[in-house]
C-alpha cells in the first residue's frame, strides 16, 4: 500500500515525515525524512489544508522509487556514471573542463544530496552560493548550469531522474544569481594586427604558421595541433580537420560539424612551405611538430616562451590565438554577409559563431545596405 505521509506542525511551520530509499555503503536501505512544506498562517491552520502540497510531494517520492539511481547521492552519481559518460564519448579538453567544474564549484556543496532531491530552487541556490564564493561572471556560471542540465538530460534519459520532457530538467529554469559579475569582452584581432604579427614573427618559420593556420583558417588551437602535411591537398588548396590535440591527448574534434575542409589561400601556402622546407620536406606527420618531431608543438608553451617575447620586442600586444579565431569570423562574416558561412568556417553553430566569434568594428555591410533601401526616400 502506498504510503501517505505524515504531516506535523512544530513552531510556525508545516513538516513532512515519511519513509523514503537511500543507499548507504552500496546498499539500498530505507530511511525516514523529515522536511519543511510551508509556514504556519492563514493559508496552512490545520493538517487537512495541505493535502495538495502532501500529494504533489509523496507524488514525486513515489516516482523517484521507480527509477533506478535516483537513491544515489549526487556525489557518486557524477563520479561514477555521468563522468565517465563524458570521457568515454566526448573530447578530452570537454572532459577536462567538466570535471573541473565539477571539482571547484559543485563537489563542494552537493555532499548532503541524493539524485532525487533536486529541484529549480536547489540548482538555482546552489549557483548563487558558487556566484558569491568565487566571484564569477554570469558565463562561467552558466557553464556550471549547462554542466547540471548536462548530467539531469543523461539522468533522465536512462531512466535515472524523474522527469518526462526537457522543462522537469532542474538546471533549465534555474536562474543565474544577480551577484554573478559580467564577462570581459573578448577582443578578435585586426587586420592590422595579423600583418604586423605575421611580419615580427617573419625568421620564426614554427611560429608564424602557428599564427597563419589559425588566422587564415579559423581552426580551434587543438585543430592547429593536429593538422598533419599528408593531409593538405596542395591541388584542391585545402587542409582536411580531422582531430583535435589537447595536451599530449589526440582525439576527435570538438564537434562533429568541426570536421571539414579549410581553405589554404596563397599566402597561407608560402608560410606553410616556408616550414615545410625548415623542417627537412617531410612526407608527412604534424605540421606544427614539436623539437622532436613525433608530438604537435605545445601553442600555450610556445606563446608564453616565443611568441610573446617577440611580439612584446616589436610594440605588439598579444591578445591569444583565439583573438586569431575571431578575427577569421568576423572578416568571413564582412566578406560573404552570412553568419551561416561564418559559421561553416570555423566549425561551429551560427550561434555560438554570432555570440562568441563575430566581432564587428563596424556596421556589417548587408545591415547597412538593408537600412538603407529601407530608408532612403525619406527626405525629398
Amino acid at each position: 500500500m502506498a504510503q501517505h505521509g505524515f504531516v506535523f506542525r512544530k513552531g510556525a511551520s508545516w513538516f513532512l515525515r515519511y519513509r523514503d530509499n537511500f543507499v548507504v555503503d552500496g546498499k539500498l536501505v530505507r530511511k525516514q525524512k523529515c522536511v519543511k512544506l510551508a509556514d504556519y498562517g492563514d493559508r496552512y491552520r490545520c493538517a487537512s489544508d495541505l493535502d495538495e502540497l502532501v500529494a504533489e510531494k509523496m507524488s514525486g517520492v513515489r516516482q523517484a522509487a521507480k527509477c533506478p539511481h535516483s537513491s544515489d547521492s549526487f556525489e557518486s552519481y557524477v563520479e561514477e556514471v555521468y563522468l565517465p559518460f563524458v570521457q568515454r564519448t566526448m573530447s578530452a579538453s570537454t572532459f577536462a573542463g567538466y570535471k573541473t567544474y565539477w571539482t571547484r564549484y559543485l563537489k563542494p556543496r552537493v555532499e548532503k544530496y541524493v539524485l532525487r532531491d533536486f529541484s529549480v530552487a536547489i540548482v538555482s541556490g546552489l549557483l548563487e552560493d558558487i556566484a558569491n564564493a568565487h566571484t564569477l561572471n554570469s558565463d562561467t556560471v552558466g557553464k556550471v548550469r549547462s554542466l547540471l542540465s548536462g548530467i539531469f538530460t543523461y539522468a533522465m534519459g536512462k531512466g535515472h531522474f524523474p522527469g518526462k520532457s526537457a522543462s522537469e530538467n532542474p538546471a533549465s529554469c534555474a536562474l543565474i544569481p544577480e551577484s554573478a559579475t559580467e564577462p570581459k569582452n573578448t577582443v578578435a584581432a585586426s587586420r592590422e594586427e595579423v600583418q604586423a604579427i605575421l611580419v615580427a614573427l617573419k625568421a620564426m618559420p614554427l611560429e608564424r604558421a602557428a599564427i597563419a593556420l589559425v588566422a587564415f583558417t579559423g581552426v580551434r588551437p587543438s585543430e592547429a595541433r593536429g593538422l598533419r602535411w599528408e593531409e593538405w591537398d596542395r591541388e584542391q588548396q585545402h587542409i582536411a580537420v580531422k582531430r583535435g590535440v589537447w595536451r599530449r591527448i589526440v582525439g576527435d574534434t570538438k564537434t562533429l560539424q568541426s570536421i571539414r575542409f579549410v581553405t589554404v589561400t596563397s599566402e597561407l601556402r608560402e608560410i606553410l612551405l616556408a616550414l615545410w622546407n625548415a623542417q627537412g620536406s617531410p612526407l608527412g606527420g604534424y605540421i606544427l611538430a614539436g623539437p622532436r618531431g613525433r608530438r604537435p608543438i605545445i601553442l600555450d608553451n610556445m606563446s608564453k616562451r616565443d611568441i610573446r617575447p617577440a611580439l612584446q620586442e616589436a610594440g605588439i600586444r598579444w591578445h591569444g590565438f583565439y583573438s586569431l579565431r575571431r578575427f577569421h569570423a568576423t572578416q568571413v562574416r564582412m566578406e560573404s554577409q552570412s553568419s551561416e558561412t561564418a559559421a561553416k568556417a570555423l566549425g561551429n553553430s551560427r550561434a555560438v559563431a554570432d555570440k562568441h566569434y563575430i566581432k564587428p568594428t563596424t556596421v556589417l555591410p548587408d545591415v547597412r545596405k538593408a537600412v538603407n533601401d529601407a530608408v532612403s526616400g525619406l527626405v525629398n
